[in-house]
């Protein structure tokens, strides 16, 4: 039983209901999962699925709901996940005994290094379980191609167009790799290099505001931090990078050096970016800022300001009137 006056469990979770209205006190599962590597050893477990039409930011609420739990009783992990993600009985209860085969199978798909998807539809409930977080109503359309989907938090309502490709780079891409090629093909410019500690510093940490869209053909690199805001839209043909080759002070060919260690891109809530723009790294874009089509962003643009060209240069205030 998940909820109920006369089950302390329960309890705990209609008191957390109560708290954050984004949970369904119904749709919440605390259990105990097996710990790897440590037989008969378990750690409890919250799942909660997300549900209203609140826009909220996925991991503030998950650290939220985790302070909230601990202060009632024991701690407990706390997994949000998508509206209809639990497994049900045919009446409609929560399958307690299907949990945890559930929620293992899961982290198994967030180990999966790529998503290589073709055709015209969307990706399956199978390949959403491999992000960090796959939001209640998202939805990315096929063909598409995305490296490390764990380190990808998708919001609620979140739509992305086809043709997409989003390339993200964790440390562990570089970690005892970085030169090999470069030592192969160019032994004597190579021994110049030094090529250690490219692992370090790589978060790539990328993430889509509810509500947010993006058209056809985006192009996303990541390996420090992107961020869209809520109810971003963006127009076909969108590249976003928060790094770029190196190809400075060097003798080896740009593409077989790793690319530099970056700097966060931030996209506010409400920003508009027209048809082929570029948003490059260290760029924050105010709230409701607006990019003209075939721009090149590359400094920060104020929240309320339209911006266009190459560079992109500030052409006049849009603020709402007072």
């Amino acid at each position: 039983m998940d909820s109920g006056a006369n089950d302390p469990i329960g309890a705990r979770i209609a008191a957390l209901a109560a708290r954050f209205p984004q949970l369904d006190p119904a749709r919440c599962a605390l259990f105990d999962e097996p710990v790897a590597d440590r037989p008969g050893e378990t750690t409890p477990v919250l799942l909660a699925e997300f549900h209203g039409t609140r826009v909220d930011d996925q991991r503030a609420l998950r650290r939220a709901v985790e302070a909230a739990l601990a202060e009632s009783g024991p701690p407990a992990a706390v997994e949000i996940v998508r509206a209809g993600w639990l497994p049900l009985t045919p009446r409609g209860e929560i399958a307690r005994d299907e949990l945890a085969a559930r929620h293992a199978a899961a982290a198994q798909a967030r180990r999966r290094a790529s998503l290589e998807v073709g055709g015209f539809a969307a990706l399956d409930a199978a390949e959403q379980d491999t992000f960090a977080y796959f939001g209640t109503g998202a939805r990315i359309r096929t063909p598409c191609e995305i490296t490390h989907p764990s380190c990808i938090t998708v919001g609620n309502w979140v739509s992305l167009g086809r043709y997409g490709k989003i390339v993200m780079l964790p440390g562990r891409v570089f970690a005892g790799t970085t030169g090999r090629l470069a030592r192969l093909h160019y032994p004597e410019l190579a021994a110049g290099y030094d090529f250690s500690g490219q692992e370090e510093g790589r978060p790539a940490d990328l993430v889509f505001g509810d509500g947010t869209s993006l058209g056809d053909r985006y192009f996303i690199i990541c390996t420090q931090s992107i961020e869209f805001g809520h109810h971003v839209m963006t127009a076909s043909d969108l590249f976003v990078s928060d790094c770029h080759h190196t190809f400075e002070g060097v003798e080896l060919p740009p593409i077989l050096l790793p690319p530099t260690k970056g700097r966060p891109v931030r996209i506010g809530d409400h920003a508009w970016i027209g048809i082929r723009c570029s948003i490059l790294e260290g760029v924050t874009l105010g709230r409701h800022a607006v990019v003209a089509a075939h721009s090149v962003v590359k400094d920060d643009v104020p929240p309320y300001t339209l911006v266009a060209g190459t560079p992109a240069r500030v052409i006049r205030d849009i603020s709402p009137r007072r």
